[in-house]
């Protein structure tokens, strides 16, 4: 075998190794459970029989885009009503909806994909609910994002 195709074989093995190592390791990426999500965290130190939830729902698979609406809700939310969520009269919740506890969110609010739904509960019940569902189409503009998503908690907040 010459020289040159030595080098041609350990070059195309050493690619085919790269796009192995790094299929692995985006695989895994969207496969390795978020701590948070797991916790159904939420950022409310206590909860109100009267108060709104901002629930994120998302699925065990969490594409880019997926994880930017999260991150976008989340600073929506915690920038614009930090009294709120201190009070209590404001939840943000993260919710997998593939959890077999969690799947009847889906009928529960008509969800087809990951979803920012904002819920009025009074007295322990819930009242009132809205699918924010132009999330999705708002996520390449930052700022139209966190504007539509404070919006709708002002909304929220507001009414009695």
């Amino acid at each position: 075998m010459s020289a040159k195709s030595i080098i041609k074989t350990a070059l195309l093995a050493f690619v085919l190794v790269s796009v192995v190592f790094l299929a692995v390791k985006e695989s895994r990426r969207w496969t390795t459970p978020d701590p948070v999500a797991a916790q159904g965290a939420s950022t409310a130190p206590k909860a109100q029989a009267d108060r709104i939830i901002a629930y994120y729902f998302h699925t065990n698979y969490r594409c880019p885009t997926c994880r930017r609406i999260e991150a976008y809700s989340r600073e929506a939310i915690e920038t614009g009503f930090a009294r709120e969520l201190a009070d209590g009269r404001l939840e943000f919740r993260l919710v997998n909806v593939e959890s077999p506890e969690n799947q009847h969110y889906m009928q529960d609010y008509k969800l087809v994909t990951k979803s920012l739904v904002l819920s009025r509960v009074k007295d322990g019940k819930q009242v009132e609910w809205t699918n924010l569902n132009q999330v999705w189409e708002l996520t390449g503009d930052h700022d139209a994002f966190i504007g539509y998503v404070q919006h709708g908690v002002r909304g929220y907040l507001e009414k009695k």
